[in-house]
């Protein structure tokens, strides 16, 4: 989500002694020619860069979080082969800068929803070309496949079973490595600030049914992953890893921590000015439009909040920030060190809750 979040990351995985996976979206990080991400103008290259030369492989694994046709937004309106070739090009910019994880995900399209045929024919197909690539060029990375989109409930399992074993068949007979991650729809979804998945109304039936895709997953050789866990009780977080789950991302939580920090701080100071700037800014982008509940009752300065992390990397924010920053070292005190405590917080409580 940030230089901070990253900073956050390894110092929790080093003084836990426990490896913590850093999820990179298309949207936040990608190769220059392929437009770029919003996460401190990072590309692959200077991303990986960045996180080696302040932590190692073993405290911090980086990953391609939701790679694959049509998840940047540059390729919105691109047609199947273009869309195919650009994520494939990102894919092999992810393998030469030494990303460890590759998140194959062909859920959407151009058109919506990818039906399921598309989606499992252009996952494998992606998935030989990089392990082909990788291969070329002496690298061996692993794999998190995902093909449908995040709901609020979970998969149903004989369903999930027969789409894991369909594609699993698929790698196999193209002799190609088995995932590490499989992606299963687990009841937890994410609006604003808070989790609405089926697992915060009907947990014993969202464990009930993890348990069962766990057992697919662990006969079928491969890993269960939960995505959008953000904003879940300790309780919650607990039971996706009692029932069987290996694996959970969280990202706009530890964003919105960011964000909500940075407010205090300008708050504390007094930089109305500063402050107003900012909210503006956030609100303006329209980056909180894909997380809001339909008739969502959020005010700018919620919608801002949700909003703000986007951001971060603009030139407007780095004037308000260069201000901010000045205004603490008169105060004694260090931004970046404050900031990243609020996202050490958030992210501790999923290390306490989920791996201790």
């Amino acid at each position: 989500m940030s230089k901070n979040t990253v900073e956050a990351c390894g110092r929790i995985a080093s003084r836990h002694g426990t490896p913590l996976m850093l999820i990179a979206s298309r949207r936040q990080i990608d190769k220059d020619e392929l437009g770029g991400g919003y996460v401190e103008n990072w590309t692959s290259q200077t991303f990986a860069k960045h996180v080696r030369g302040r932590f190692p492989s073993s405290s911090l694994l980086i990953c391609r979080d939701h790679g694959g046709p049509w998840q940047h937004p540059n390729e919105r309106e691109y047609s199947d082969e273009r869309a195919m070739t650009s994520s494939l090009e990102s894919f092999k910019e992810d393998i030469r800068a030494g990303f460890d994880v590759l998140h194959i995900d062909t859920s959407v399209e151009r058109s919506g929803i990818a039906p399921m045929n598309k989606a499992v024919s252009r996952l494998v197909e992606l998935y030989a070309e990089c392990d082909d690539f990788a291969r070329g060029l002496g690298r061996s990375v692993r794999f998190e496949i995902g093909f449908e989109d995040q709901s609020v409930d979970t998969d149903y399992p004989s369903a999930f079973e027969d789409k894991l074993h369909d594609v699993l068949k698929r790698l196999a007979d193209l002799k190609l490595p088995c995932p590490t991650f499989v992606v299963a729809q687990t009841g937890t979804k994410v609006l604003e600030t808070e989790n609405v998945g089926a697992i915060m109304a009907a947990p014993l039936a969202v464990r009930h049914s993890i348990e069962q895709l766990a057992t697919v997953c662990r006969e079928a050789g491969v890993a269960l992953k939960a995505h959008n866990a953000d904003y879940l009780p300790a309780e919650e977080i607990s039971l996706l890893k009692r029932s069987g789950v290996s694996a959970i991302n969280i990202a706009p939580e530890f964003g919105v921590a960011e964000t909500r920090a940075f407010l205090s701080v300008l708050k504390e100071l007094n930089l109305s000015v500063q402050l107003e700037r900012f909210l503006e800014l956030a609100f303006e982008s329209l980056a909180w439009k894909k997380w809001m509940k339909p008739n969502s009752e959020a005010s700018d300065t919620d919608r801002a909040i949700i909003a703000g992390h986007y951001v971060f990397g603009t030139e407007r924010f780095r004037a308000i920030e260069s201000v901010a920053r000045s205004a603490c070292c008169k105060h004694g005190k260090s931004l970046d060190g404050l900031l990243q405590s609020a996202v050490e917080r958030s992210i501790a409580r999923y290390v306490r809750a989920f791996v201790l």
